[in-house]
């Protein structure tokens, strides 16, 4: 595939996109949703200290389940079937998802402490406080997702807008190719690569990431268009034309 030098002015938001904007919307996903989990655990365990019940619990049956990602890894699961007696005498059954080392430590027919809802019995934690302690460590990933997502946004949209502002009034200027630079970055288990130029005045440049059969028709010392930023030059093959030269 030979890329194609784009005769149009690529849009603010295609040119943030192409330099990691998904990056953004990623952790910004991640950040609603650590905050959302965040909010039901912490509702959770406010319910648990104002209406949780001790009890102890029969261990009737010991389970293990196997299941492969996507990867096709083997991820193994552990569960107690518990029962016991609330406190206005119903039987309840539950199901409980527990971790290896505490599935090896127990045995059927042993007894076990827990925690239930009042005013829903079927639900239980093992260990008092379990809810509150899950809501504060979501509550940190939720921080650190939004710092990333900050972070992400600023740097990424200010390498945007430096583009589409070199673009539109910086000077067009020729440069000479000096090579296809291979990248550590895979995507789809593919390398990308970057043109890598010089310019008249010996300041070297780089271009945004592309499949290295987009470059492959770039010869070092091939003659580019760039536009000239503040800060760094921009491919035209990046940025597309500015207006008069779409003509």
């Amino acid at each position: 595939m030979v890329l194609i030098i784009p005769k149009y002015p690529v849009p603010l938001f295609r040119l943030f996109w192409k330099m990691g904007g998904w990056i953004v919307l990623i952790t910004g996903v991640l950040l609603v949703v650590f905050t959302l989990i965040s909010h039901f655990n912490l509702k959770t365990a406010k319910r648990y200290e104002a209406e949780g019940r001790r009890v102890v619990a029969l261990i009737t049956t010991k389970e293990k389940t196997v299941r492969r990602d996507s990867d096709g890894d083997r991820k193994v699961s552990y569960w107690l079937t518990l029962e016991f007696v609330a406190g206005l005498g119903e039987a309840i059954t539950v199901r409980q998802s527990v971790g290896k080392g505490q599935y090896n430590s127990l045995q059927e027919g042993d007894e076990l402490p827990l925690f239930y809802l009042a005013s829903k019995p079927g639900k239980v934690e093992l260990t008092q406080g379990s809810h509150r302690k899950g809501a504060r460590i979501t509550q940190w990933f939720a921080l650190i997702a939004g710092l990333i997502w900050l972070a992400a946004l600023w740097i990424i949209g200010g390498w945007a807008v430096s583009a589409v502002r070199a673009r539109r009034f910086g000077p067009r200027k020729e440069a000479m190719v000096q090579e296809i630079k291979r990248t550590n970055v895979k995507i789809n288990n593919r390398p990308r690569y970057r043109l890598i130029w010089r310019d008249n005045e010996g300041r070297e440049g780089q271009s945004l990431l592309h499949r290295h059969s987009e470059l492959d028709s770039l010869k070092p010392t091939d003659i580019i268009h760039i536009y000239q930023g503040p800060k760094r030059n921009w491919w035209v093959g990046d940025v597309g034309e500015r207006a008069e030269f779409t003509t």
